[in-house]
């Protein structure tokens, strides 16, 4: 059930993305700049907290829509949305591995409280991974240098959206808490 939730949230956020953040950015930004990467990529979060949350098995749903929302959402060519979900796939694993590494023992271990500051920093480095191999992604395609434009665009949007995300899974979790006090307060 939650890789459903998993993949349903990804592709609500995305549409959310899609339709009120970006249009507000092209007011902003050039076209171009906005169509590559936006300020405000909160989807980043969902990949993030999915597997933080549920760990390698995340991926799944992840990649499946990434892939459904480039194809059928930004109506990309397969080959381009396969290529971004696996980069995207790589960087969160590559970016959780690293951690996990560097700590000698599991970096993230859950316990009865999460530390958001934890995800927040994998998410900017798996952003930072990620930003710089979508870039040569994209110049490559392009047949243009690397931009160091578009790479600091895709840090500051995936950081910026695993931060609104974080933001908005703890009031979401507020919100459940006081509605389950709520709940046992009227059935008492």
């Amino acid at each position: 059930m939650s890789l459903v939730i998993t993949f349903l949230t990804y592709i609500v956020f995305f549409i959310f993305h899609k339709h009120t953040i970006v249009e507000f950015e092209r007011l902003i930004f050039a076209k171009e700049l906005v169509d590559q990467a936006s300020i405000l990529y909160i989807p980043h979060a969902i990949r993030i907290i999915a597997y933080f949350l549920l760990g390698i098995i995340s991926i799944i749903p992840i990649f499946l829509a990434q892939c459904f929302t480039y194809i059928f959402l930004n109506g990309s060519d397969v080959f381009h949305s396969i290529s971004l979900s696996s980069i995207s796939i790589i960087s969160i694993v590559f970016g959780f591995y690293c951690f996990n590494s560097l700590r000698g023992k599991k970096f993230f271990q859950l316990k009865s409280s999460i530390d958001w500051k934890k995800i927040i920093l994998i998410g900017f480095f798996v952003s930072l991974f990620n930003s710089t191999i979508s870039s040569i992604y994209f110049s490559y395609l392009n047949n243009q240098n690397l931009d160091l434009i578009l790479v600091s665009r895709f840090i500051i949007g995936d950081t910026v959206g695993i931060i609104v995300g974080m933001l908005i899974f703890i009031m979401i979790l507020k919100v459940s808490k006081v509605w389950k006090n709520y709940e046992a307060f009227k059935n008492r």
